[in-house]
């Protein structure tokens, strides 16, 4: 039995020698056991010396021979190192585009006797992940690796040794590479069984950002029901609301509903974005104005497409030739677009729908810096930026608004926010009727309504340019004086 001196032969890096004496002693010990375990190991020197995909053929053959040499499960050492040169070479197959090796590799290594769980197993999957974009094995793999091994750990996000936190866990981007790959092959079946799979995932695992999302994007591709796809859809959408495609499939989810449709398209569109990523985007938009009649729209958001596709180098599509040929579009050269929509309170309400709105007025509003003062309750003040929600704000406009949080301070994170013409009658807000009048010195205009006085600011007093006893009207708000440090009555949008 050559066990020791395989070993030893090993050790000094004679791997050569040590290959020939194993190879000799199995032949003529081929059950006994340390003669395979010391095959077993000089195998797994020639594997660690080929694992690239320029020597595949080298690799996938050693590993033919461990295969022969049908080493027992229970070799625990063994099988947990020989997943490090496998992982070697998958990584240097996906960094090169073999995906066609990776296939081969598969089909290797599938009757492997792997420990499992643990974490060599995990490094297993880590690895074939990093073809999930490209190989189309993805989800036979996964079938074979079994998510029911994942460990713990495999739950929580990698921490580099630069000490960058990897976006998604091992888990996480097991089975989201699942459901990209169950869509890319269509396969509607399973599709469906997966589904309460990744929908159960979600709920466990809250802090997960994606997994609602591919069930929305699941959902959608079995072609049934699109208002549990919305449903999946919107919690993703919260949380990366300033992201185009997140609308582009919510669009998608919400054809049927034609407002909706077109206020997810619009607001992707006017995602802070570079316009090449936008380019399919303007094609859908161009195509839903055009159905709609809209053609002045229509060709502004095809001319935007067109002027990408230019820039880019890139062919235009067929559906985009074909309206470029149509009468309308050249019908439509020279028109102003005139398809007005208010989408980001469309958009606003589908995303918040379940956090209640609340009035407000604004009493004062910095239209440089887009900040505007609210009054929402008697003795509740705040503020915040409008320009994400309003384009046009004055003082004295009634708002619906969803509140986030207010801090210390009185700044408010809004959810949405939109101008409201129903006027807030209530502790702190009322509609007075009256005349003006002023103090002796003409220095302080008041509305007098009966036995109530209540101040006109001076810079309304002086725009206006009011006359004692003329009748006037006027919002009147219960806000916070800084000057005088105290709560009062003052009006804030008056007129004759």
């Amino acid at each position: 039995m050559a066990f020791k001196q395989v070993m030893e032969m090993r050790k000094i890096g004679n791997q050569t020698e040590a290959y020939k004496m194993a190879l000799n002693d199995y032949q003529q010990t081929p059950e006994d056991i340390w003669a395979k375990r010391a095959m077993s190991w000089c195998l797994f020197d020639a594997l660690k010396a080929n694992a690239s995909c320029a020597q595949k053929d080298v690799f996938v053959s050693k590993l033919m021979e461990v295969k022969e040499l049908e080493i027992p499960g229970d070799e625990t050492m063994f099988w947990n190192n020989v997943v490090w040169p496998i992982n070697a070479f998958v990584r240097d197959c996906s960094g090169k585009g073999q995906w066609d090796d990776l296939t081969t590799l598969f089909a290797a290594i599938k009757d492997f006797p792997f420990v499992k769980p643990c974490k060599e197993y995990s490094v297993l999957l880590n690895a074939f992940l990093t073809g999930k974009e490209e190989w189309n094995g993805i989800v036979a793999f996964c079938d074979w690796w079994g998510f029911d091994n994942f460990r713990e750990e495999d739950y929580e996000c990698e921490v580099l040794p630069n000490g960058k936190k990897m976006p998604v866990s091992l888990v996480e981007s097991a089975y989201l590479a699942y459901a990209k790959g169950l869509i890319n092959n269509r396969d509607k079946d399973a599709i469906v069984a997966f589904i309460p799979k990744l929908q159960e995932l979600a709920e466990q695992n809250p802090k997960m950002q994606y997994p609602n999302y591919y069930v929305g994007k699941l959902l959608l591709a079995t072609g049934s029901d699109k208002q549990e796809a919305v449903k999946s859809l919107l919690p993703f959408v919260r949380k990366k609301q300033s992201d185009f495609w997140v609308w582009q499939l919510l669009a998608e989810a919400l054809e049927d509903d034609e407002q909706k449709y077109m206020a997810c398209l619009l607001r992707a569109v006017n995602c802070h974005v570079q316009e090449q990523f936008l380019v399919r985007v303007y094609l859908i938009l161009a195509s839903a104005l055009r159905q709609r009649g809209y053609y002045a729209d229509a060709r502004f958001y095809l001319d935007k497409y067109c002027q990408i596709k230019a820039e880019t180098q890139t062919n235009v599509s067929r559906e985009a030739n074909s309206m470029l040929n149509e009468a309308w579009y050249a019908e439509a050269a020279g028109q102003k677009p005139s398809f007005e929509l208010d989408y980001m309170s469309i958009t606003n309400e589908l995303l918040f729908a379940d956090t209640p709105e609340t009035d407000a007025v604004a009493s004062f509003v910095n239209k440089d810096k887009k900040v505007v003062t609210i009054v929402y309750g008697k003795g509740k003040e705040g503020f915040f930026k409008y320009d994400r929600f309003i384009k046009k704000l004055n003082a004295g406009d009634g708002m619906k608004i969803r509140i986030q949080e207010v801090s210390a301070d009185g700044f408010m994170k809004v959810f949405s926010a939109r101008v409201s013409d129903a006027l807030v009658d209530s502790d702190y807000c009322k509609l007075v009727n009256g005349s003006v009048s002023s103090n002796m010195s003409m220095t302080a205009f008041f509305l007098q309504a009966e036995k109530e006085s209540f101040y006109i600011p001076s810079n309304i007093a002086g725009r206006m340019q009011l006359i004692i006893g003329e009748p006037v009207s006027a919002i009147v708000l219960y806000s916070y004086n800084k000057r005088r440090e105290e709560w009062g009555w003052s009006c804030v949008k008056v007129w004759r």
